[in-house]
């Protein structure tokens, strides 16, 4: 098997910006923002994403978005004050960046770059984020090296990656394997596009270990819909039905730590 580089999961990218295709209006628009964020809060709400990014308490610091995508999550540290700075692998993503900051009349630094090999000096920034880009990255060990190295002592890791112990991994997926002669790392890739070169699954343990270099790790598990839990006719279940496992099954894992 052909190992999977940087250019190859940038070349995705650059073409399928993080859910354009699920939105019906030119990007970088008004109306592509408040789409993509309408879309975005159905899977975190205003008040889950407050409570894990704890945006209050990073005004008038530094904070780093890591795969920064159309800078959803940065522009709210904006908004309560932070300094914000913005990397992503893709030229695409940094234009939908600042094409969102200018409409909001935010300040906000971006750069095209790899979670790989930072362009910053160590112990940088109070504040690393990283959510849902680690699991696309070829070298996920190096990246959190380069995530730990420019945050300052005791700083604030918030990352989110694909959970292994998920219904959509153990049940929908595994029960697809079968009915599409799939394999799981192709259901895996298929969740971002049919073209993505690389996603990939996390336990909790898993992660836990890679974030060796990090201190007071906290692990939390959320979102799961109905359409996760069964190969086929999975959308006919109602979320709230699912909604209690969501902190066990739900594909979304989530860890915070701080720089030992």
């Amino acid at each position: 098997m052909t190992a999977i580089g940087i250019q190859d999961v940038r070349s995705f990218w650059e073409r399928h910006p993080v859910s354009a295709a699920a939105i019906p209006h030119p990007p970088g628009t008004a109306a592509y923002f408040q789409a993509y964020d309408r879309l975005r809060e159905r899977n975190e709400s205003p008040a889950f994403s407050e409570s894990l990014h704890e945006y209050g308490d990073f005004a008038g610091r530094k904070v780093l978005d890591v795969g920064a995508g159309n800078g959803y999550v940065l522009a709210s540290y904006a908004r309560r004050g932070a300094a914000t700075f913005g990397i992503d692998l893709t030229a695409t993503a940094i234009d939908l960046c600042r094409r969102r900051f200018a409409l909001e009349g935010l300040d906000g630094l971006f750069a095209v770059g790899s979670a790989e090999c930072l362009p910053f000096a160590d112990e940088t920034f109070d504040c690393v984020c990283s959510m849902g880009v680690l699991h696309h990255t070829p070298d996920v060990s190096r990246a959190l090296s380069e995530l730990r190295r420019v945050l300052q002592p005791r700083g604030r890791l918030i990352v989110m990656v694909y959970h292994r112990n998920s219904a959509l991994y153990r049940v929908r997926f595994a029960a697809l394997r079968v009915l599409k002669g799939k394999s799981l790392g192709q259901l895996v890739n298929e969740v971002d596009g049919p073209e993505n070169p690389k996603g990939e699954v996390f336990s909790k343990r898993q992660l836990r270990s890679l974030l060796g270099g990090f201190c007071d790790v906290e692990l939390s598990v959320g979102l799961l819909q109905g359409w996760m839990c069964l190969p086929r006719g999975g959308g006919f279940i109602p979320d709230s039905w699912v909604r209690p496992l969501a902190g066990w099954l739900g594909w979304f894992l989530y860890a915070k730590a701080r720089r030992a």
